[in-house]
């Protein structure tokens, strides 16, 4: 019976090798954020397409700026009703030709090209925003990957060392050298930390999915990241005001609200010229038909604004100010509300993160644990008082990686939330 548990200790100190980092069990691509984040740019079709909407706009405004099309007519001789003749242009025959070029007035064609400018601000804009989403998706999905796999190597670690265990015990108990109800507690920590695993092996695969779809590849990703990675995430040189008062100008979904409010104002000034109606110029010639012969004349005409003058859609276009500026300031209000709340997660983050020192910490609890293996060897402690320090552990590794992953991606939510990179990699 002692030898028996002699055996089971030492094959129980052996295995618990909790310092050393498990092998990745499947095929994986080591890439960094830096990788990530070229890849993305290239590859995105979302960020490709919205490019396409850019260069169309541009396009458009160049067309705006294009002058309309004169307009060219003739008569040619038909002879009269009584001698008809198909094409008389001859000597005796009449011809007349008419040409005639629209000229808007009021201002419509410059109107018109501000319009389109402001089309291709906001498709620049509306870019922004997507790659600012995107973005954030993309850190976050890496990020969580990262940390992920860190708890996963801890967990597959003690798995591994746990299945040891549990196999000596399997054998000792079928001798009626241990008692059966230690095996039964081994084997339900065995499957707490198997469904542990399970359930951090689903969130990483969710965060590999969005990875994978962002950058359209099929590869499992390995998070690779140092500490050099992350040395710029700190507030040291951030000041909160000029945050919130820098919003208007590099938020894109504020930029998006002013530009609307803009093209609002523009299109009321466009609608008030379309009321004034343009002037049609042009000349005519008329061979035999005109009270000399070889008539030469200067046409002009204008419409009368009689029953329209477009006042429908001028006072939709005044009402549509309106509605546009309360959107803009509802968008403004938003963003500084988020710039604040991500601004003071952080503050929250980091009185935690520097008033404990979480890989001293990681250190003195490696330190601890391979005293309580010692010391279990020694039948200093109970296999319960071992289990639970067992336990424990990966806890306390799940704990301290979600905190780390959590502070790294609170950082880059006020990148969102200020649609700035206050913390370039």
């Amino acid at each position: 019976m002692r030898t028996m548990t002699t055996l089971i200790l030492s094959v129980c100190v052996g295995s618990l090798g909790f310092i050393q980092h498990s092998q990745a069990q499947s095929p994986a691509k080591q890439v960094s954020m830096q990788a990530v984040e070229d890849s993305f740019l290239v590859k995105n079709y979302s960020l490709l397409a919205q490019r396409y909407q850019v260069d169309a706009a541009k396009a458009l405004v160049r067309q705006a700026k294009m002058w309309s099309n004169p307009s060219f007519s003739t008569v040619l001789g038909f002879g009269s009703t009584n001698n008809i003749k198909p094409f008389d242009v001859g000597a005796g025959g009449e011809t007349q030709y008419n040409i005639e070029q629209l000229i808007q007035l009021a201002g419509k064609r410059n109107k018109t090209i501000q319009l389109a400018a402001a089309a291709t601000k906001m498709n620049e804009a509306t870019f922004d925003e997507l790659v600012r989403t995107l973005r954030l998706q993309l850190r976050e999905s890496f990020y969580n990957i990262y940390y992920h796999q860190q708890t996963e190597k801890v967990l597959m670690e003690q798995l591994d060392n746990l299945q040891k265990i549990v196999d000596a015990y399997v054998t000792a108990d079928k001798k009626g050298s241990v008692a059966h109800a230690d095996l039964v507690r081994l084997q339900a920590l065995q499957v707490g930390i198997e469904n542990d695993y399970a359930d951090l092996k689903q969130e990483e695969l969710t965060s590999q999915k969005n990875l994978q779809q962002l950058l359209h590849s099929q590869d499992y990703y390995e998070a690779a990241l140092s500490a050099s990675d992350l040395a710029s995430y700190k507030l040291d040189q951030i000041r909160l005001p000029e945050l919130l008062d820098s919003v208007a100008k590099n938020r894109p979904d504020v930029r998006i609200a002013t530009v609307q409010y803009q093209t609002a104002t523009l299109n009321y000034h466009l609608q008030k010229s379309l009321a004034v109606p343009d002037l049609h110029v042009g000349a005519t010639y008329d061979k035999q038909g005109s009270y000399i012969p070889n008539f030469m004349g200067l046409t002009l005409g204008i419409d009368l604004p009689v029953w329209n003058r477009n006042q429908g859609n001028i006072r939709a276009a005044q009402l549509q100010i309106g509605a546009d500026q309360l959107q803009l300031l509802q968008q403004q209000s938003i963003a500084q509300t988020e710039v604040l709340n991500a601004y003071q997660r952080i503050v929250v983050l980091e009185k935690r993160y520097k008033g404990f020192d979480l890989h001293q910490f990681q250190h003195e609890f490696d330190t601890l644990i391979e005293e309580v293996a010692k010391n279990f060897s020694k039948g200093n402690i109970s296999l319960l008082q071992f289990i639970d320090y067992f336990n424990s552990y990966s806890d306390n590794a799940k704990n301290i990686n979600k905190f780390l992953s959590n502070r790294v991606n609170a950082y880059e939510e006020l990148n969102y939330a200020t649609g700035q990179e206050l913390f370039k990699l």
